[in-house]
């Protein structure tokens, strides 16, 4: 319980830090720069971020469709580094052939996430080159 509420109270520091600065327009951030660490998002209002929750369970990324705004999404899901933007239900193994490892295309974000083939199956390109099978 005491960690629980360290950690609430770390995050309500780092959000007061940023939050009354100043902004423009429609702009949104997440706490301190860092993607998929808060439960909240500074949203400018007036001139000034101001702290806003996102929905329960829900962490802070930048959105990658649109620069100098934030959104909320489930943690581990914002997206895989060096992976690029994709689009619809695309998908690329890691190591086709080689290990179960495959990227996602997250239809939100319109970027790729890690997943996995079950358990001893190996990642493989499908015939369409825009699709995977585990086998």
């Amino acid at each position: 319980m005491v960690r629980i509420a360290v950690f609430v109270a770390a995050v309500a520091a780092l959000a007061a830090s940023v939050s009354g600065q100043q902004c423009t327009g429609n702009a949104s951030a997440c706490p301190n720069g860092a993607d998929g660490v808060s439960p909240t998002y500074l949203q400018c209002s007036g001139g000034q971020y101001v702290s806003q929750s996102c929905p329960s369970g829900q962490v802070c990324y930048a959105n990658p469709n649109s620069p100098g705004t934030a959104m909320c999404g489930l943690p581990g899901t914002g997206g895989v580094p060096g992976q690029g933007k994709c689009t619809g239900n695309t998908a690329k193994c890691a190591a086709a052939g080689q290990t179960g490892a495959y990227y996602q295309c997250e239809n939100w974000s319109g970027q790729y996430v890690n997943d996995n083939c079950p358990t001893g199956l190996k990642c493989y390109t499908a015939p369409n080159g825009v699709s995977v099978y585990c086998a």
